[in-house]
């Protein structure tokens, strides 16, 4: 800034980013606009699984669906059928409302005949099906289905009928234009129960996919509006605290709000959404940003008590600028690595996560040296670099003393951790999203306790029609594959074609069971229990289990599929083909992706980054040693995981990577000043000592500021984001224990000879 042409360039910077200001805070507000959040949308239509749930959906209808009940929603209840009608017929449930208000749309009591809604209109309704248990026992209950009333009543046992025989519940499937307005029309159903079935607002009990998808919308607003200014204001607040200079600060956090509104403009301009996972998004630059911040003005403290006032910051940026690329680079490596993930979600949040650490470490490396350049910052005595000095001197002397013994505990101990790696497990279920407190939990529970269980796991049989077998001979196949699923372990009941046809005796000939069944098609094919085509029949039976419970749905569908592999005949299994489907191996899947994307990404940013050590470090050896210190933290965490049998979910594969991108920052920096030491000609414990009073104090605050602005996600009512935060603040933890004791034990042990390469 002593140069005019320098000041002048400052200035057109300025300018620009002014200029682009709208552009910038347009695409950021557009990007915090919320999106649809499930399991579901986390994968694409490249994840194979998803492909076999979405031929399923086309066959059979979508899994996306919606149980509601309430205590007095009975088989006897007539206002389950009014509230059913208006689900079917009131014009807030069609895409095409004709512009009707929500209080006119809910107005009216019954639907007359002229809010009916035309059989062509129809394809603009927003639902697939609904079904009401009520309906189900009324159809079974018919004269002509031969039931009793304990029949009939058995037949909806463990699905839609609770333990007292009387409880039901309605499931509302929604189609693809109903899943884009699940946040408009979750609401609606709570009215219309309310308005229509007499159901109290505050004693409905709602589950399914759908609920889970909206619980999480509903989280992820709550989180960005209640945590995203606190984590600011506190991070603002700690910002101070560190660098003692509230001008400093107000540098240092404004470089960091505007890093985060040009990375959420990146995301927006880039075609993305703000998923649940997106949400660390912004206060994860920040932090960043502040960390970066922070450890280029430690730089300009030591060259103002090293070279004045007047050069510390041209000084700082000449020594500064590669350690903070270097540790740009290397955390944006680690995001990146997240690009490896065969979940869309985690592959989006790596993506434009490193997108926005480029963009950070440019706007820091422009406006942090110009603006401190632009005013000088008052120093005080506390702003020596020497105030800790205290603290360094005795991790110096312990290292002395046990460098060789806290490098054999260290590599002991990495061994241990890895063999609890291994032991890792992961999921996706209902638990890991949200608390037992939560009112969709406590829905749960009511649901499966008073109802029955939530979880379908269906199976696909496939007859040919070319392979000769009547109808009486597949309904029996049915019949015994039927059977074999309803022994599974876990499983509650089991729903199927059978449930929707007269009772028949077991030596009814072929040609009575042929026009029995011809009487009830229509009702089976419109229950999505049978999907015709020209060329083969498709069969569907529905496995009801808990959602609740420590339960392993990977062992219960491998024990399914053993069993119907079993009872298939060897001469004949090529006439017909059963497969299990629908949206649990689907989630089953997405649970083994989970744990395949934490190996994956976290080999490909060790691979990344230690490429990038063993060329900073000129050496192969010393770079891989460097390592070290950064694979301590997710080893420690996910070791100790593994040990204890907790499961990671979706927001725990993404902490490994960012974590060792963050790790690397401090290594860097420590590595960086050590190696200037050593080719100034100190030793190794000299140059050790240096470091620690160097960059010190600069890694103990950045961990300050990135883990208290990232602990405040941990109060998040989305599990993992919650988990997400306080796995971070974890990690940072073991970050800041590698670099400040295992690192320089490694230094000052017979292994620090790799890194006394001199000029």
């Amino acid at each position: 800034m002593n140069d005019g042409k320098n000041r002048q360039r400052f200035k057109i910077i300025l300018l620009y980013l002014l200029f682009l200001s709208p552009w910038i805070g347009k695409g950021a507000i557009e990007a915090l606009q919320p999106a649809a959040n499930s399991p579901l949308d986390w994968v694409d239509a490249n994840f194979a699984p998803r492909s076999d749930y979405d031929m399923f959906s086309e066959q059979f209808g979508a899994a996306d669906v919606i149980v509601i009940s309430w205590p007095g929603c009975t088989i006897d209840n007539q206002n389950i059928d009014r509230f059913v009608h208006a689900l079917r017929t009131q014009p807030c449930f069609f895409s095409e409302p004709a512009g009707q208000e929500l209080a006119n749309e809910l107005g009216h009591e019954t639907a007359s005949s002229d809010t009916a809604v035309s059989t062509s209109n129809r394809r603009h309704w927003l639902f697939h099906r609904v079904v009401s248990g009520r309906e189900l026992y009324r159809s079974f209950a018919q004269p002509k289905m031969g039931l009793s009333d304990d029949e009939a009543r058995q037949r909806m046992a463990g699905s839609m009928l609770g333990p007292d025989g009387s409880t039901t519940a309605v499931v509302i499937a929604f189609n693809e234009t109903g899943l884009r307005q699940r946040g408009r029309l979750v609401p609606l159903i709570r009215a219309t129960a309310t308005k229509f079935g007499g159901a109290d607002y505050a004693q409905q009990h709602l589950a399914g996919p759908i609920m889970d998808g909206y619980a999480v919308d509903q989280a992820s607003e709550t989180t960005m509006s209640r945590f995203a200014p606190l984590s600011s204001i506190i991070v603002f607040c700690v910002c101070i605290l560190c660098l003692d200079s509230f001008y400093a600060a107000g540098i240092v956090f404004g470089i960091s709000c505007i890093s985060q509104l040009i990375a959420l403009a990146i995301l927006h301009y880039c075609g993305g959404e703000m998923t649940a996972l997106l949400i660390v998004l912004p206060p994860l630059i920040q932090v960043l940003a502040i960390a970066g911040g922070i450890h280029l003005f430690n730089y300009v403290i030591d060259a103002a008590h090293q070279t004045g006032k007047e050069t510390a910051v041209v000084r700082a940026l000449q020594i500064g600028w590669l350690p903070c690329v270097l540790s740009s680079a290397t955390t944006a490596i680690g995001l990146g690595s997240l690009a490896v993930s065969g979940l869309a979600a985690v592959r989006e949040f790596g993506m434009f996560a490193a997108l926005g650490v480029v963009a950070t470490v440019a706007v820091l490396l422009v406006l942090l040296p110009g603006l401190l350049a632009w005013r000088s910052i008052r120093m005080s005595d506390r702003d020596s670099p020497d105030r800790l000095r205290f603290i360094w001197t005795k991790l110096t002397n312990l290292q002395i003393e046990h460098a060789n013994f806290i490098c054999m505990v260290a590599a002991i101990g990495i061994i241990g951790l890895t063999i609890g790696v291994s032991r890792l497990q992961a999921s996706v279920r209902i638990e890991t999203l949200f608390g037992q407190q939560s009112r969709l939990m406590s829905d749960y529970v009511w649901l499966e306790s008073n109802v029955g269980a939530l979880v379908p796991i269906e199976a696909v049989v496939t007859i040919p029609k070319s392979s000769g077998y009547d109808t009486a001979q597949q309904l029996s196949l049915l019949r015994t594959i039927e059977q074999q699923l309803s022994h599974a372990t876990h499983v509650e009941a089991v729903t199927s074609c059978l449930d929707f046809l007269p009772k028949l005796p077991p030596t009814a000939p072929a040609g009575s069971v042929e026009m029995v069944f011809q009487q009830s098609e229509t009702a089976i094919s419109n229950a999505g229990y049978l999907n015709s085509s020209d060329t083969a029949n498709h069969w569907r039976l529905t496995a009801h289990v808990s959602a609740l419970g420590d339960l392993n749905y990977g062992d219960i569908l491998h024990e399914m599929q053993v069993s119907l592999n079993a009872e298939a005949n060897p001469d004949i299994a090529q006439d017909y083909s059963i497969k299990l489907s629908g949206l649990m191996p689907l989630v089953h899947e997405i649970q083994s992706q989970l744990l395949s994307d934490l190996f994956a990404s976290f080999l490909t940013a060790f691979v990344l980054i230690a490429v990038v050590m063993t060329i900073v470090q000129a050496s192969f050896f010393a770079g891989i040693l460097a390592m070290v210190p950064n694979v301590f933290p997710a080893l420690a965490l996910f070791g100790f995981l593994g040990w204890i049998d907790h499961p990671i979910d979706i927001g725990s594969i993404m902490t490994a990577s960012v974590a060792m991108g963050i790790a690397v920052d401090d290594t860097l920096h420590f590595l960086t000043f050590f190696n200037s030491q050593i080719h100034a000609g100190s030793n190794r414990l000299q140059a050790v000592e240096a470091a620690y009073r160097h960059c010190g104090r600069a890694m103990l605050q950045t961990t300050l500021v990135c883990g208290t602005g990232l602990a405040i996600f941990a109060l998040s009512d989305f599990v993992p984001t919650a988990r997400f935060a306080w796995m971070m603040v974890a990690l940072l933890t073991f970050a800041i224990i590698g670099d400040l004791l295992i690192l320089p034990a490694i230094l000052l042990s017979p292994l620090g000879v790799a890194f006394e390469r001199k000029p």
